[in-house]
Protein backbone atom coordinates (compact mmCIF):
# COMPACT_ATOMS: atom_id res chain seq x y z
CA UNK A 1 0.00 0.00 0.00
CA UNK A 2 1.62 3.57 -1.15
CA UNK A 3 1.86 6.16 1.57
CA UNK A 4 0.22 9.71 1.13
CA UNK A 5 1.83 11.79 -1.68
CA UNK A 6 4.53 14.18 -0.97
CA UNK A 7 5.49 17.56 -2.31
CA UNK A 8 8.38 19.65 -1.64
CA UNK A 9 8.26 23.13 0.08
CA UNK A 10 9.38 26.25 -1.98
CA UNK A 11 10.85 27.66 1.40
CA UNK A 12 12.89 24.53 2.84
CA UNK A 13 12.64 22.20 -0.18
CA UNK A 14 12.12 19.80 1.54
CA UNK A 15 9.55 16.96 0.89
CA UNK A 16 6.76 16.85 3.15
CA UNK A 17 2.78 15.00 2.95
CA UNK A 18 0.75 17.32 0.64
CA UNK A 19 -1.89 17.45 3.15
CA UNK A 20 0.88 19.21 5.74
CA UNK A 21 1.60 21.74 3.01
CA UNK A 22 -0.45 24.63 1.37
CA UNK A 23 -0.78 24.80 -2.29
CA UNK A 24 -0.35 27.88 -4.21
CA UNK A 25 -1.87 28.62 -7.84
CA UNK A 26 -0.70 31.20 -10.46
CA UNK A 27 -3.76 32.96 -11.83
CA UNK A 28 -4.06 34.24 -15.36
CA UNK A 29 -2.49 37.30 -14.88
CA UNK A 30 -0.11 36.07 -12.82
CA UNK A 31 -0.86 36.58 -9.79
CA UNK A 32 -0.23 33.84 -6.99
CA UNK A 33 -2.90 32.84 -5.04
CA UNK A 34 -3.34 30.14 -1.97
CA UNK A 35 -5.78 27.12 -3.20
CA UNK A 36 -7.11 26.12 -0.07
CA UNK A 37 -8.88 23.01 -1.58
CA UNK A 38 -6.21 21.90 -3.87
CA UNK A 39 -8.83 21.65 -6.79
CA UNK A 40 -7.71 24.65 -9.09
CA UNK A 41 -6.85 23.70 -12.34
CA UNK A 42 -2.98 24.58 -13.32
CA UNK A 43 0.22 23.91 -12.25
CA UNK A 44 0.83 24.53 -8.40
CA UNK A 45 3.44 24.93 -6.05
CA UNK A 46 3.35 24.18 -2.73
CA UNK A 47 4.65 25.71 0.81
CA UNK A 48 4.90 24.61 4.48
CA UNK A 49 2.72 27.41 6.75
CA UNK A 50 5.72 28.41 8.84
CA UNK A 51 6.48 31.77 8.10
CA UNK A 52 9.99 31.46 7.53
CA UNK A 53 9.33 29.31 4.90
CA UNK A 54 6.79 31.22 3.31
CA UNK A 55 9.88 34.61 3.00
CA UNK A 56 11.53 32.09 1.85
CA UNK A 57 9.51 31.20 -0.87
CA UNK A 58 8.36 34.65 -1.79
CA UNK A 59 11.84 36.01 -2.71
CA UNK A 60 14.73 34.97 -5.03
CA UNK A 61 12.30 34.35 -7.83
CA UNK A 62 11.03 30.63 -6.35
CA UNK A 63 7.68 31.86 -7.68
CA UNK A 64 8.12 32.27 -11.17
CA UNK A 65 10.45 29.07 -11.61
CA UNK A 66 8.06 27.03 -9.75
CA UNK A 67 5.18 28.74 -11.92
CA UNK A 68 7.77 28.87 -15.48
CA UNK A 69 6.29 32.30 -15.77
CA UNK A 70 6.65 35.63 -14.11
CA UNK A 71 4.47 35.47 -11.39
CA UNK A 72 3.83 38.14 -8.52
CA UNK A 73 2.19 37.12 -4.49
CA UNK A 74 -0.60 38.55 -4.25
CA UNK A 75 -0.84 41.24 -1.32
CA UNK A 76 -1.89 39.41 1.68
CA UNK A 77 -0.17 35.27 0.06
CA UNK A 78 1.64 35.37 3.80
CA UNK A 79 -1.43 36.04 5.60
CA UNK A 80 -3.43 33.85 3.17
CA UNK A 81 -0.99 30.78 3.60
CA UNK A 82 -0.90 30.54 7.63
CA UNK A 83 -4.73 30.54 7.68
CA UNK A 84 -4.88 27.92 5.25
CA UNK A 85 -1.69 26.21 7.04
CA UNK A 86 -3.83 26.58 10.40
CA UNK A 87 -7.38 25.33 8.67
CA UNK A 88 -6.22 23.54 5.85
CA UNK A 89 -8.53 21.12 3.99
CA UNK A 90 -10.01 18.59 6.96
CA UNK A 91 -9.88 20.92 9.57
CA UNK A 92 -7.30 22.31 12.35
CA UNK A 93 -4.18 20.81 11.83
CA UNK A 94 -3.17 18.46 15.01
CA UNK A 95 1.09 18.58 15.69
CA UNK A 96 1.97 15.34 16.92
CA UNK A 97 5.55 14.39 17.61
CA UNK A 98 8.13 15.05 15.31
CA UNK A 99 5.99 15.03 12.45
CA UNK A 100 4.07 18.31 13.19
CA UNK A 101 4.56 19.50 9.36
CA UNK A 102 6.32 22.62 11.45
CA UNK A 103 9.61 23.19 9.20
CA UNK A 104 12.78 22.40 11.08
CA UNK A 105 13.86 25.62 9.26
CA UNK A 106 11.24 27.64 11.35
CA UNK A 107 11.20 25.42 14.54
CA UNK A 108 15.84 26.46 14.48
CA UNK A 109 15.19 30.14 13.49
CA UNK A 110 12.21 29.89 16.95
CA UNK A 111 15.09 28.38 19.03
CA UNK A 112 17.49 31.11 18.14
Amino acid sequence: MRGDPSRMCLGCRRARPKGRLVRLVRSANGVVLTDPHARAAGRGAYVCPDPGCVERALIGGRLARAFRKPSVPSADLALAVRAAGHLGPAGPRRDAGSDSGVCEAGVMAARA
